[in-house]
């Protein structure tokens, strides 16, 4: 799952970084490949699952653009990790994402594209783990 994950990351990156908004197209791939994921390896440990479903609920109570929200949870589902240290390198991620916008346009940005944090979160909890 990783290998297709980052082989979409680098058109979803690009079309988050340039709309705002992750096409359904991208998210329809992950979760048909997620299904066979799922039928393969099954869900793993019910906290983990309801953990993961709670964190999400809060990211959609904060705001968090759905497209997010739905690559969040086929990553959680597939993934069978901690999802508040996940959703902790993501945030820390985006807020480095925030840094590097303000020194370059001298602004804060109202809105980021989150992608971009969500699998350089991955792949920095992957390495780390």
């Amino acid at each position: 799952m990783n290998v297709a994950l980052f082989i979409l990351a680098l058109p979803i990156c690009i079309a988050d970084l340039s709309t705002f908004v992750i096409p359904n197209i991208y998210t329809k791939i992950l979760f048909y490949l997620t299904l066979i994921h799922l039928s393969l390896f099954g869900l793993g440990p019910l906290r983990d699952v309801v953990v993961s479903l709670v964190a999400l609920l809060l990211l959609v109570l904060i705001g968090i653009g759905m497209g997010d929200v739905k690559l969040l949870a086929l990553i959680l589902l597939t993934h069978s990790f901690n999802a508040s240290e996940y959703i902790a390198y993501v945030f820390l991620m985006g807020m480095v994402h925030i840094l590097i916008l303000t020194a370059i346009d001298r602004a804060i940005p109202s809105k980021i594209a989150l992608a971009p944090s969500i699998f350089i979160g991955l792949a920095t909890y992957l390495a780390a783990r």
